[in-house]
C-alpha cells in the first residue's frame, strides 16, 4: 500500500505540474485535455474579480489571457494532499507572472500569489483535476487587456 501511495502522490502532482507547463509553454489545447475531466470546473478569484469556467470551453479563457503574454511562469509547489476513496484533496502554493508587451513596446507585469486548490478523481488514465479553485493572495501590477497577442510561445533566445 505505501508504494500504492507514493504513485498516487507522484502521479497527482505531475497532473498538476502539467497544468502550468500547458499555460507557460502555450500548450493548452494539447496537455488540458489531459489532466482536467471533460466537464470540470474551475473558480478563479482574483483580489476582488471572480473568473469561472468549465472545460472544454475553459481552454479557450485560459489561452485568451495567456496570449495576451509574452511568457508566463507558474511556480507550483508539491501539493499537500488528502485522499478520500477515488477522490483526492491538494492544496498547492503558486507564484505566476505574466510578461506583457503593450502596444507602445512598453513591458509591463503581473504578478499573482495564492493557492490551487484541486479535486482529482482517479481515471483508468490517471488522476484528472475535476474542480479547480484559484485563490490571489497576492497581486503586483495589473492585467492588460489590450496588450500585445502571442498565440504561440516565443522565441526567447532572440530579442524582442
Amino acid at each position: 500500500m505505501p508504494d500504492a501511495r507514493c504513485e498516487d502522490e507522484l502521479a497527482i502532482t505531475r497532473t498538476i505540474q502539467l497544468v502550468a507547463r500547458a499555460y507557460d509553454h502555450k500548450r493548452h489545447r494539447e496537455l488540458l485535455p489531459q489532466v482536467f475531466e471533460d466537464h470540470a470546473r474551475q473558480h478563479y478569484y482574483l483580489l476582488g474579480q471572480f473568473v469561472e469556467f468549465s472545460m472544454p470551453g475553459g481552454i479557450e479563457v485560459a489561452m485568451s489571457f495567456h496570449e495576451r503574454c509574452y511568457a508566463t511562469q507558474h511556480l507550483v509547489s508539491p501539493p499537500a494532499i488528502e485522499f478520500d476513496g477515488e477522490l483526492a484533496r491538494t492544496t498547492s502554493t503558486v507564484h505566476a507572472v505574466h510578461v506583457q508587451i503593450l502596444r507602445d513596446g512598453s513591458r509591463a507585469n503581473w504578478i499573482l500569489g495564492g493557492y490551487y486548490h484541486d479535486v482529482l478523481a482517479r481515471h483508468a488514465e490517471g488522476w484528472r483535476i475535476r474542480e479547480r479553485t484559484a485563490i490571489a493572495t497576492y497581486e503586483e501590477g495589473c492585467f492588460h487587456q489590450d496588450a500585445q497577442i502571442f498565440p504561440a510561445l516565443a522565441d526567447y533566445t532572440k530579442p524582442l
